[in-house]
């Protein structure tokens, strides 16, 4: 009900300022969507605006073209083209798909109502095309460590102490009935997405297996380490990358090289996860470093900073219902107030108070691998302080994205 009321005082979305819809796409976890890799369609697209030259970078958010939307409520595919000049980027226009138009900045009322398609879509494709393959190519990792690892061995304790309470989190999130993703019930009042469940779960297709001809969305391959993140955002991901590679590096340094239950472990993923290396493969250079230290990387820093991040975001900037359609030139707006109704708003805040923000039970930074081995007890202990070296260093530099203290030590909301 509070939630309700809410929506009723403060209908509709807020005013989004240019520099705060600049500051959504570059230092956010929107900012994961940056590439250089345009593509022969958004050359032809923004032909005019790069006829003069520079280095050009596109925000693309093409899947949301799956999403099969309940009545009055509308999504479009966008593409958003920055210029970059040194380590800055600036927003030169949007591409409308649904319009066939780019839209910019000096355009009035079709542009205030493109930042909100843009920003609806970069939501969308966080939470729903990016965001699940953090979460869902990792537990066939967590499920056969759990069955094919000894539970004395290295790798499993290094493991398995980042894999409390998600599986049963992943099944409910994609198959309970009462999931947010399910919006069949007119008392599931935490169900915020602008279509039903297939439409919406079609969008995770997109993120696993790629988009043809789109260089932005790749088919999911296991990766060795983040993925390049043009932003601040991406040097708070990298930082702690290191940090937990050079801890993973050390204890798997004590593994002897073919390892019968590391060899048959990565054989079994190499069967399920695509780009996973197979038991001949893992013992190659610095190959079963890269798998592991990614996966915690993953499952807890990766995981934990999108959520939060995520969290803090004003429901009334960034809507995921919009009650217009999407702008051409000379497109007038509704009032604010009638693009997201008091219902649209209710739904919208209960899933950021109940799925999306985060709710962390376990710390990474209290984590305990219960290794008996003393010296891979002490590198745990320079492990955390080494963890706290790192948050102090990136707050020293200003990114805050989120504390030390705020990172789970598994996937578990």
């Amino acid at each position: 009900m509070p939630s309700l009321l809410k929506g009723l005082i403060q209908p509709g979305v807020k005013p989004v300022t240019d520099s705060e819809f600049h500051n959504y796409l570059t230092n956010s976890m929107m900012a994961r969507f940056i590439t250089p890799k345009l593509d022969e369609a958004d050359k032809k697209n923004f032909a005019e605006e790069m006829k003069d030259g520079g280095e050009f970078y596109i925000v693309d958010l093409d899947p949301v073209r799956v999403g099969k939307t309940y009545k009055d409520i509308h999504v479009c595919p966008t593409k958003t083209l920055l210029r970059r000049e040194g380590e800055k980027f600036s927003v030169v226009g949007v591409w409308m798909e649904k319009t066939k138009v780019v839209i910019h900045p000096t355009d009035g009322d079709a542009w205030e109502l493109a930042k909100y398609f843009v920003l609806q879509g970069g939501a969308l494709c966080a939470t729903m095309v990016v965001h699940p393959l953090q979460h869902f190519p990792m537990d066939s990792v967590n499920a056969i460590t759990k069955s094919a690892l000894p539970k004395e061995h290295t790798l499993f304790k290094l493991l398995h102490a980042h894999q409390r309470f998600t599986l049963p989190l992943e099944y409910a999130v994609l198959d309970f009935k009462m999931s947010l993703l399910h919006n069949d019930a007119w008392w599931k009042t935490y169900a915020p997405f602008p279509g039903a469940y297939d439409g919406i779960r079609d969008l995770l297709v997109e993120g696993y297996k790629g988009i043809k001809n789109n260089d932005s969305y790749p088919a999911f391959t296991y990766p060795r380490r983040p993925p390049k993140v043009y932003s601040g955002y991406g040097t708070f991901l990298d930082a702690y990358y290191e940090t937990i590679y050079s801890f993973v590096d050390d204890v798997v340094a004590t593994i002897p090289k073919g390892d019968h239950a590391v060899t048959c472990w990565a054989n079994y993923l190499h069967q399920q996860v695509p780009g996973f290396p197979s038991g001949k493969e893992i013992f190659e250079g610095k190959t079963l470093t890269e798998v592991v230290a990614y996966y915690i990387w993953d499952v807890t820093v990766g995981h934990t900073i999108d959520h939060h991040n995520y969290g803090q975001m004003d429901v009334r900037k960034v809507p995921l219902r919009i009650r217009q359609e999407p702008p051409e030139k000379g497109t007038k707006m509704k009032s604010r107030q009638l693009l997201q109704n008091p219902v649209d708003l209710m739904k919208y805040q209960l899933a950021m108070k109940l799925f999306f923000a985060p709710t962390v039970i376990t710390k990474l930074i209290e984590v305990d691998y219960k290794f008996k081995d003393n010296n891979l007890r002490h590198r745990q202990v320079k492990f955390k302080e080494d963890l706290k070296a790192t948050d102090k260093k990136l707050r020293d530099q200003g990114l805050t994205y989120m504390t030390l203290d705020d990172i789970a030590a598994s996937i578990q909301f």
